[in-house]
């Protein structure tokens, strides 16, 4: 393959320090794609100004516990890194990061790709199940400020890899390392929670393929392990909304009252470690796994540049350029 092509790695973003959380907050709760509002022209930004505003106070405490910033950039940084060694004997590539409310956005990406003289994109979306709110929200920035900046690339998007070969070995081999680490690693002796992002209730119902693409994955990997005791729940709630259920927390408490002494944690929809990996499940949630009699508790990291992740994205890369 001789030809050449821009690759952008989509991903949600994360404040590169503890000043940057609120207009973070501020960018993602003026999504239209993930909030609908009435007159959204008139309404959103008030909105988006109170949300963020309310939510980041805890968010920060978050965020230092993490070191003041997020490290999703970096990680996805790697990520990128690896793809473009992998795709050097393919062509002649370009590798980019896209992130939706933090830098770089897609206002600067665009503007180098049209610098560039870039024609053909593909884009690749970190999420390997498909939502509107994420990469829905994502592509549609991105096309979005195409038009803005009158760029006209042909554009091609990787919808979801749900259930790529080489994603779900990652996972699979990633858990076996881990469960190998705890003090009994017989599968019959270990409850393995796989915690995706959850997401409000009403958006499945109106036909977002998201929890039924996360359960396809969750399928796969526990049909490959052959484990006994596993269960998919979600976690991340935010708001009055009943979302996808069982919720992560509510499945913690209900395995330990059940006697529940081992617990190893897989962060299913997630393949770059961030908040939601390394603060909420690696630090709230071992707190109340803990307080509630689970003697060791371990998470699983997400597979953020692990070769086989790198092989898939290799892969959805040759396949989607195919197409532009």
């Amino acid at each position: 393959m001789t030809t050449r092509a821009a690759v952008v790695l989509l991903n949600l973003g994360g404040p590169d320090s503890l000043a940057a959380v609120r207009p973070f907050l501020f960018n993602l709760f003026s999504d239209p794609d993930i909030f609908r509002l009435p007159l959204a022209r008139l309404t959103q930004r008030p909105f988006a100004a109170l949300a963020s505003s309310l939510r980041a106070p805890e968010a920060r405490r978050g965020y230092a516990a993490l070191g003041g910033a997020s490290p999703l950039l970096a990680n996805t940084r790697r990520q990128a890194e690896a793809l473009a060694r992998a795709l050097a004997r393919d062509g002649d590539f370009e590798v980019h990061v896209c992130m939706r409310y933090w830098h770089p956005r897609a206002t600067e990406v665009v503007r180098e790709l049209k610098a560039r003289g870039i024609t053909r994109v593909l884009l690749l979306p970190l999420y390997p199940q498909y939502s509107r709110t994420t990469t829905g929200s994502s592509y549609n920035e991105f096309q979005r400020e195409c038009a803005r900046q009158d760029f006209r690339p042909r554009v091609e998007l990787v919808h979801d890899w749900y259930q790529q070969p080489d994603y779900i070995d990652g996972i699979v081999a990633t858990i076996r390392e881990h469960a190998a680490r705890l003090p009994d690693p017989e599968p019959a002796h270990i409850e393995l929670l796989c915690s995706a992002h959850g997401l409000p209730q009403k958006l499945v119902d109106a036909g977002d393929p998201y929890e039924k693409q996360v359960r396809a994955t969750f399928t796969a990997v526990r049909e490959r392990l052959g484990w006994p005791r596993a269960t998919l729940c979600y976690q991340s709630r935010v708001g009055p909304l009943k979302w996808l259920e069982p919720y992560t927390e509510q499945v913690i408490r209900d395995r330990a009252r059940a006697g529940a002494k081992q617990m190893l944690v897989y962060p299913v929809a997630f393949v770059s470690d961030h908040i939601e990996t390394l603060y909420e499940l690696g630090q709230l949630y071992a707190t109340l796994a803990r307080d509630h009699g689970v003697a060791y508790y371990r998470v699983v990291p997400a597979l953020n540049d692990h070769p086989l992740l790198v092989r898939a994205l290799h892969r959805l890369v040759t396949e989607g350029v195919s197409r532009i």
